[in-house]
Formats: C-alpha cells, sequence, structure tokens
C-alpha cells in the first residue's frame, strides 16, 4: 500500500489562495454586473434584450461558482485540516502510551 502525506501547510496555502483568486473573480464580476447597468439603460430592442438576459445568466452562474469555490474552502479549512490534525495528535498520544 502507497504511503500518503497531508501536508497541512499546504492544504492551508491553497485555501488562502483559492480564498483570494475567488475574491479576484467576485470582483471582475461585480465590474461587468456595473458595466452591464450602464449598457442596460442605453441598448434597447430585441438585440439588447437577449444580450442583458444572457448577462444576467451569466451573473447568476457566477454566483453559485462563487459559493461552491467557498464551501470547498470551508470543508478545507474547517474539516479537513483539524481533522487531519487532530487524527495525528491522536496517533502520537497513543503510540507514546506504547513507549
Amino acid at each position: 500500500m502507497a504511503i500518503q502525506q497531508v501536508n497541512t501547510e499546504s492544504i492551508s496555502a491553497a485555501s488562502a489562495k483559492l480564498r483570494m483568486r475567488n475574491s479576484n473573480i467576485n470582483s471582475e464580476f461585480q465590474n461587468l454586473k456595473d458595466k452591464a447597468v450602464l449598457l442596460e439603460s442605453k441598448w434597447k430592442g430585441a438585440a439588447g434584450t437577449e444580450a442583458m438576459t444572457t448577462m444576467h445568466k451569466l451573473f447568476n452562474y457566477s454566483s453559485e461558482r462563487s459559493t461552491v469555490i467557498q464551501n470547498y474552502i470551508n470543508m478545507l479549512e474547517q474539516q479537513v485540516n483539524p481533522g487531519y490534525i487532530d487524527t495525528e495528535d491522536t496517533n502520537k498520544m497513543l503510540a507514546d502510551m506504547f513507549k
């Protein structure tokens, strides 16, 4: 069986990078939303309506994307890392009992 190792520092670093990137993407989508609002007030007609409908769908998907990424970050920070650290601490304590 292969030896598996968990690097808790790398998990913490990865979750921090994900948080930063998710925030950057959210910021860029907010910029797009702001520009879309300006465009929506000036672009009248069927093509404008269709374009705005498509953009609003994209913005909704972005919100869902952000939620999924945030849930993944939360899992890494609240379950994976602490769970692994707790398990390792328990294993070390049990191993010490047999010394």
